[in-house]
């Protein structure tokens, strides 16, 4: 099989790579990803998703790659994106906002294909409910520093899933790679599974 550029260094999203059984080469961009308040969030994560890819390519120096795959993931409340934090302070002040409301997860997905030169861009959301989180039970999830690094403060498929009470979408796309679209992209992007033929 041919190999993947992961434009991330997201171990989450090299975790589902391996799972699938894809070869990949990790290269994290070097992008600005200061979130601007007056796009809307999902025009925003697709953006940041092909200008992780176009990155890239940039670097490359004018050699084409076979395949690049870039991805961002964010939280929209009120419509308003939520990013990582970088202080505990700030973890406390998003997890409070999240507290006993829903809000949407939202990640994009670009993949450059190099036969085509092109890149496919496509966004999965999900719903998130949170129960309300109790005073006792935020300081020690933030005593765990798993908010660390993570959108909107929180790792679903860590201990703040003891906060969710019902999701509605793919559980994938909020840990960061929604595999159903990723392998749909894959598959009608072109991409040599070798012996196996899904189409």
């Amino acid at each position: 099989m041919e190999s993947i550029i992961l434009a991330s260094g997201s171990l989450r999203r090299q975790k589902y790579f391996k799972m699938l059984g894809l070869p990949f080469k990790i290269m994290p961009p070097l992008v600005n990803e200061a979130y601007n308040e007056s796009t809307p969030p999902d025009e925003f994560a697709r953006s940041m998703a092909i200008k992780k890819v176009e990155k890239i390519i940039e670097q490359l120096n004018g050699k084409i790659p076979q395949w690049v795959f870039g991805a961002d993931t964010l939280i929209s409340l009120d419509g308003k994106a939520l990013g990582k934090s970088s202080t505990r302070e700030e973890a406390e002040t998003t997890l409070k906002q999240l507290s006993g409301r829903t809000h949407e997860v939202i990640t994009a997905c670009a993949l450059f294909c190099g036969k085509t030169r092109q890149i496919d861009c496509r966004t999965a959301s999900t719903t998130v409910y949170f129960a309300e989180i109790l005073p006792a039970e935020l300081d020690w999830y933030l005593d765990t520093g798993e908010w660390q690094g993570a959108a909107g403060s929180y790792k679903i498929q860590g201990l703040a899933g003891c906060f969710v009470t019902k999701i509605e979408g793919s559980f994938t796309a909020v840990v960061g790679l929604p595999l159903r679209l990723f392998y749909r992209m894959l598959i009608e992007n072109g991409y040599d599974y070798g012996k196996y033929d899904f189409l």
